[in-house]
């Protein structure tokens, strides 16, 4: 089953691939299939080389995209199959195309992030991919959300047009040195701050009279034909931490995405993280799955 490189004449046979192969209801899967697309169109990314297609007589059956973070000499690796070739040779000649590239630009490392699925693991492993790191995945479901006071001098703010830049610095300089993260540009999150799973009204900053102190970016996602919400990144800058407003920060956001009638809040946390463990857990969030990232050191 020959893997070759993705052409946009590709476009609809591989949207339609993904919406099936990620959702169960049309109404998601035309959501899926639209994240995709608008992935594959980011101003910074080249699908028509980073993107690579398992075919078989003229049907997808799977893709590959990496994703090139050459700041930090990464490549993410996110792989879709039908379930019937999964940890099978058309897998890991999908896999070995975009490990190719990764390794031909450069990478030092390449990440692949899988759930519990113990044979596409084994087939991680026999391409000799070790276990680098498990995320937990949380849940919020409840009916009400904890009361908070904001401290003193402190006001939140929803995001607008005219603050990628600032989004930019605080999410920069709030995740620097953590696992995996590579710093954004201007550019890179005007377009994802305009994508469709996510909206202003999800983005807040909390902020003083000098600085923003710290934000939280919300997205949705389709889940059985609802919509969930994502606690998808939340950081305070390095100069306000110790002055309590991770919770603040994080109820804010939170609110912010029960406004929209979500099914529940989900986000997904370093299982070596304890603080930002503890923290969610004292909002009420509960572990419901547990996500595993595989390294390969070039």
């Amino acid at each position: 089953m020959p893997v070759r490189t993705f052409t946009w004449n590709d476009l609809n046979s591989l949207l339609k691939f993904a919406g099936d192969i990620q959702a169960d209801n049309p109404k998601d899967q035309l959501t899926r299939a639209q994240e995709l697309k608008e992935i594959l169109k980011q101003p910074t990314f080249q699908a028509e080389t980073n993107c690579f297609v398992l075919e078989n007589d003229g049907i997808i059956n799977g893709y590959c995209i990496v994703f090139l973070e050459q700041q930090i000499k990464r490549a993410v690796l996110a792989v879709d199959i039908s379930p019937g070739l999964a940890a099978s040779s058309a897998e890991v000649a999908l896999i070995r195309q975009g490990m190719e590239l990764a390794k031909g630009s450069g990478s030092s490392v390449a990440h692949i992030c899988l759930g519990n699925d113990a044979p596409r693991s084994g087939l991680l492993a026999s391409e000799k991919f070790t276990l680098a790191r498990t995320y937990l995945h949380m849940l919020w479901n409840h009916e009400s959300l904890p009361q908070i006071t904001l401290p003193d001098g402190f006001a939140t703010r929803l995001y607008t047009s005219n603050d990628t830049e600032k989004l930019t610095l605080i999410q920069n300089a709030a995740f620097e040195g953590s696992w995996g993260f590579c710093p954004n540009t201007i550019e890179e999150l005007q377009y994802r701050t305009a994508m469709s799973n996510t909206s202003y009204e999800c983005i807040v900053f909390l902020e003083d009279d000098i600085s923003t102190a710290a934000y939280c970016w919300g997205c949705i996602a389709p889940f059985n034909g609802n919509t969930r919400g994502i606690i998808s990144m939340i950081g305070v800058h390095p100069l306000y931490r110790g002055k309590g407003l991770s919770k603040p920060i994080l109820i804010e956001g939170m609110r912010q995405l029960r406004a929209l009638s979500v099914d529940g809040i989900s986000l997904h946390v370093d299982s070596n993280n304890i603080p930002a463990i503890k923290l969610y857990e004292s909002v009420g969030f509960e572990e419901i799955d547990r996500l595993h990232w595989y390294e390969y050191k070039f």
